[in-house]
């Protein structure tokens, strides 16, 4: 089945792959989406979203590693896997992260992003 919400996922995917973290985020937030982490910060609105986002790709110096899955879709839900090995400006090595993010849609939208990963 290829519904919208299939369509979403992968335009998300599709996006990441292709280091336009910004670009998703601004096309397929919901402007009141949560932002969930693994220790759990939260980030309310699409706007404050985006600005952790920036920030964070700011403080990149290198990458070295990017793998995203292809997502994995349920009712209103969808999974990817991103797998990533990254140099932070100011940090000695490189930083490693394997995680699963569980995204919630409502209105064709992404109302909820959630990180699972150890830290």
């Amino acid at each position: 089945m290829n519904g919208p919400i299939h369509q979403l996922a992968q335009q998300l995917v599709t996006l990441c792959r292709d280091w336009k973290f910004l670009e998703a985020q601004s096309t397929l937030l919901h402007e009141e989406a949560v932002n969930i982490e693994a220790d759990g910060r939260i980030t309310r609105g699409q706007a404050a979203i985006m600005a952790k986002e920036k920030a964070f790709l700011d403080n990149i110096e290198t990458i070295h590693l990017l793998e995203i899955s292809d997502p994995v879709v349920a009712d209103g839900f969808f999974a990817v896997q991103f797998h990533s090995e990254l140099t932070i400006k100011g940090m000695t090595g490189r930083r490693s992260r394997n995680e699963i993010i569980v995204y919630e849609v409502q209105d064709n939208k992404i109302i909820r992003e959630q990180f699972f990963y150890r830290f």
